[in-house]
């Protein structure tokens, strides 16, 4: 845009001076030629009068047909008469009258009070030695002339450069929308629509590009397929022996009557629980991860929604707060929101001391559910790394899998929603999560 409307402005600026000049100057000559013309044949008419009537110059005067607002002046015997009262010998610059005295007609550019004239001067030999005639000629009309086209070009100057600019930003975007759209595929593949392909519209330098670009995507596509396959089809085909591991513990659960044995038992049972837990969060990880999962949605109002979900955990302590701008009804899938929110309070049991509030803001196109907790907060570096696969705290003891926040970020993200990681004002963690109010 800079190079265009800079290239604009200087030729439009060039031509506009020449032009100025050029029609300037042509205007200017043309009216002094006149000038010139109107003065001889006025000079010849005053001599003409003087001659008969050398007595009474100013009626050889009112015979000079002069312009509108011009005036003329004869010298006789060293005597100036003018044909106006406003006009005297002081408007006659004294280089035009040296140049009359030697016997040559002359002209000069000068400035009166009512504006640009030109002053003609011519000897008047027939009359007497050193009589002289003095025509001034108004260029007031030439000026406003020169005036208006001066506007006029610098309008046009200006109007040029404003079209090279346009002309940049048409020829830019025209130009760097294959980048554009490069760019926007690139982040939308990186959010997981790994369906999203380039168009070469026909362009075959681009063609290359685009051709390599999508390959690239295909292959891309087709590794995080099979990996998603793989880690269902493990997941899957665990649930099998899990389920006779846990037949066989409980039938052993009854069987052995040791204290030793029943604790042994007891904690076998606990690692195989989470064990299922573990499974069942990569099952369903992965079926998001493949595209194979699909939402169950429903209408549901948030307050309510929210409460019965804290019952369900036996957390109805935690102090719901609903925001003046909250939405009345929502559209969601429940079983996977609720979910994200049974996740959350656990993230924060488990980490944080505990989840402090549950709020429920958004506007008339988005629900927010925010989650405070107690603890130290979350290291802003950290923040996006805590919803990674099997990343927990420090403390070993802390029980979970390391996929509680992997599943909720993967849910959201089905939801066509956002969930991030700020500071609460109390200084804990506020987990945020975002999710339009409705959805197809």
């Amino acid at each position: 845009m800079l190079a265009f409307g800079g290239l604009a402005a200087i030729v439009s600026t060039l031509l506009a001076i020449v032009c100025f000049e050029v029609t300037r100057s042509t205007l200017i000559q043309q009216r002094e030629r006149l000038a010139e013309r109107q003065t001889y044949v006025n000079a010849r008419s005053v001599d003409n009068a003087l001659t008969r009537d050398p007595a009474n110059p100013s009626k050889a005067l009112a015979d000079a047909q002069t312009s509108r607002q011009g005036f003329a002046l004869v010298r006789i015997n060293g005597t100036w008469y003018s044909s106006s009262v406003t006009g005297d010998r002081s408007d006659v610059p004294g280089s035009l009258i040296t140049v009359i005295d030697s016997g040559a007609a002359a002209r000069q550019r000068v400035h009166l009070d009512s504006g640009p004239a030109v002053a003609v001067g011519v000897p008047l030999a027939q009359t007497a030695v050193g009589t002289a005639y003095v025509e001034l000629v108004p260029m007031t009309e030439v000026s406003d002339a020169v005036n208006r086209i001066r506007q006029g070009l610098i309008l046009a100057a200006v109007a040029t450069t404003l079209a090279g600019v346009l002309a940049g930003r048409w020829a830019s975007a025209r130009i760097l929308r294959p980048v554009s759209r490069t760019a926007e595929a690139a982040n939308l593949i990186s959010e997981g629509a790994l369906d999203r392909r380039l168009e070469s519209d026909g362009d075959a330098d681009l063609e290359p590009l685009v051709q390599s670009f999508n390959n690239m995507v295909d292959g891309l596509q087709s590794r995080i397929e099979r990996e998603a396959r793989f880690a269902s089809d493990v997941s899957h085909e665990l649930r099998t022996p899990l389920a006779a591991m846990l037949s066989a513990l409980s039938v052993a659960r009854r069987r052995v009557k040791e204290p030793a044995g029943t604790e042994a038992l007891d904690h076998l049972r606990r690692e195989v629980d989470r064990f299922t837990t573990l499974i069942t969060d990569l099952l369903e990880i992965s079926r998001v991860e493949a595209g194979v999962a699909e939402l169950v949605l429903e209408e549901v109002e948030p307050r309510a929604y929210v409460t019965d979900v804290l019952g369900s955990m036996g957390r109805e302590e935690v102090p719901v707060v609903v925001e003046h701008d909250a939405p009345g009804t929502v559209r969601l899938d429940a079983r996977r929101m609720s979910q994200v929110l049974v996740n959350l309070v656990q993230n924060a049991d488990n980490y944080a001391g505990g989840a402090t509030e549950v709020r429920i803001g958004g506007d008339s196109g988005h629900l927010r559910l925010i989650v405070d907790d107690a603890g130290p907060g979350i290291a802003p570096d950290q923040r996006e790394q805590v919803f990674e696969r099997f990343v927990r705290g420090e403390d070993p003891s802390v029980p979970g899998t390391g996929l509680g926040l992997a599943l909720v970020k993967e849910h959201v993200r089905l939801h066509e929603g956002t969930v991030v990681i700020k500071r609460a004002p109390a200084g804990g963690a506020r987990f945020v999560v975002t999710i339009p109010r409705t959805l197809r």
